[in-house]
């Protein structure tokens, strides 16, 4: 098995999209980012079933995911946003704040309806972004290597 690189992985969780899902390939390396909603079309196609009548990005995608489906010990999915709790990353590094006066303003700030809008207005504000995005990807990272060590899937550490 290939081994990945945390940074590479990482990347890829950060812009990570509701109705997506990636995987990676045991055999190759790669990463396959696909819609759902060729996942589902894939699940229910048949082998004499034409595509024609989609465009030609969605056949590749719909090949993609009938390759995944069809090789799915070949594959296996990387974490997604339910697997990554952007919210509890936020809270973590809301905690790590030593200043007490901005650490209350940041949880007060993600507490409630509006909470990732307040909270990047908050990182502005504070002139935190820089801390912040530093703070998150390391959590990226931390959570790609725990998938590597539960899927028995060797990294490399830096970029």
């Amino acid at each position: 098995m290939k081994p990945v690189r945390l940074n590479d992985i990482a990347e890829h969780l950060d812009c990570i999209m509701d109705g997506w899902k990636m995987y990676y390939n045991k055999k190759t390396g790669k990463i396959t980012e696909v819609q759902v909603e060729y996942l589902g079309i894939a699940e229910e196609s048949e082998e004499e079933d034409d595509f024609s009548g989609y465009d030609q990005w969605e056949q590749e995608a719909i090949k993609e995911a009938i390759d995944i489906i069809e090789n799915e010990d070949d594959y296996i999915r990387l974490p997604d946003e339910y697997d990554i709790h952007e919210y509890s990353i936020m809270q973590d590094f809301c905690y790590s704040i030593e200043d007490e006066q901005l650490n209350n303003k940041l949880c007060n700030a993600i507490s409630g309806r509006g909470a990732f809008r307040r909270f990047k207005d908050a990182m502005i504000r504070y002139d935190l972004e820089d801390s912040w995005y530093a703070y998150k990807y390391q959590s990226l990272r931390k959570i790609v290597q725990d998938w590597c060590k539960f899927n028995n899937i060797p990294w490399i550490p830096g970029t």
